[in-house]
This record gives structure tokens, C-alpha cells and sequence, in this order.
């Protein structure tokens, strides 16, 4: 066999067992037992550090999941029936209702929410978050200020549970962006503050 001949048979035989058609073409199935979900990613989260620097795409879907947000996008049904995120809706989380006017937002905490250790959570451990957000750099500075949040100032502890958000400027972004992951009330805010009980 000449050289040429064995070449192009070897790269095509490669290319097939690289890409094999039905990996190409056949839809995914769910398993047979309802109540079992499988979710498989090439890779897993390198921190669960959702103000992390570096945190990769899986490490805040794992945050999406475990911290809570203000508020959160609700959910609208498309013309074909399927779900989405609504970019203009918000549903509660951590908040339980919020007053919107033209320079500020101010949120009435839950009163029940505590941390893993059973810790009351209040409105300085909310700006401790945004704080954080706004100041460490990366892609969470970058996310807050697509929003217009851009300095420590705007956020406001104002009662154990009540918080604002002032606006430095008028920006139709400044809710939706308090609505996706990364102004999460981070599990570093707690870490945080038992460092501080603990030093003289």
C-alpha cells in the first residue's frame, strides 16, 4: 500500500472512531426511573466560591443552586411550549418583597434564613457579599457591573433585615442583573465574620 493511500485510510478511521454517527445524531434518553436524574459535564467545579476568581461554569452552577440571590428571574412559556427565564419577572428568595424607585431598591429580608450553621442572616451579611462582588475583581466585578453596581457605597445595611441598593446611575439592567448568581449572599460572609469574632 503506498504511503499516500495508507494515510488517507488511517485519517478517515481516525476521523469515524472520533465521531462515530450515532453520537452525532442520536437525541439523549432519560433514564427509565423517574425520580433518578444523571447529569454528566466534562469537567467538575473547581470552587464553590460563587465571588472566586476563576470559578469555572460548574462551580456556579453548583452555586445557583445552594446560595441565595435577592431575588431570582422568574419563568415564562415560549411559543412552543417550552420554558425560559423571564428577563423582566423577579420572584423572591432571600427577599421577600422590594420597593423600586428612581435612585434606589430596598429589600425586606426573609427572617427565617440562616446559614448551614443555623446563624441568622441579616442585611450586613448581604452587603458583605456585594461588597465583596464589586471589589475582588474577575468576572463577579465584571457581572456587577453590567448592572451599574459598581462601589461598596451603594449597598446599605439599613436594619437587621432590610438592605438598598442605590443607584449611581439610571440603568434598566441594575434589576435583572441583581436577579443572576453572583449577587448571592456568599457562604465567605459568614466564614468571614467568625475570623473576625476570633482575633483579639
Amino acid at each position: 500500500m503506498k504511503r499516500r493511500d495508507f494515510l488517507k485510510t488511517m485519517s478517515a478511521a481516525g476521523a469515524a472512531s472520533i465521531l462515530p454517527a450515532p453520537a452525532v445524531m442520536t437525541s439523549a434518553h432519560a433514564q427509565s426511573r423517574q425520580e433518578t436524574l444523571l447529569v454528566v459535564t466534562e469537567y467538575s467545579p473547581n470552587n464553590f466560591d460563587i465571588h472566586g476568581v476563576g470559578t469555572n461554569r460548574p462551580g456556579y452552577e453548583v452555586s445557583w443552586n445552594c446560595y441565595d440571590r435577592l431575588m431570582t428571574h422568574g419563568e415564562k412559556t415560549l411559543p412552543d411550549g417550552s420554558k425560559s427565564y423571564d428577563r423582566d419577572k423577579f420572584e423572591p428568595e432571600l427577599a421577600t418583597d422590594w420597593n423600586l424607585t428612581d435612585t434606589s431598591v430596598t429589600f425586606k429580608l426573609r427572617k427565617d434564613a440562616t446559614f448551614h450553621d443555623g446563624t441568622p442572616i441579616t442585611a450586613k451579611d448581604v452587603k458583605w457579599s456585594f461588597d465583596r462582588a464589586v471589589t475582588v475583581g474577575g468576572f463577579p466585578t465584571f457581572q456587577m457591573n453590567a448592572g451599574s453596581l459598581e462601589k461598596p457605597e451603594q449597598f446599605v445595611a439599613v436594619a437587621a433585615h432590610t438592605f438598598r441598593v442605590d443607584s449611581s446611575r439610571k440603568d434598566n439592567l441594575t434589576m435583572p442583573d441583581l436577579a443572576v448568581s453572583v449577587p448571592g449572599l456568599s457562604h465567605s460572609s459568614r466564614l468571614q465574620q467568625t475570623v473576625h469574632r476570633k482575633q483579639p
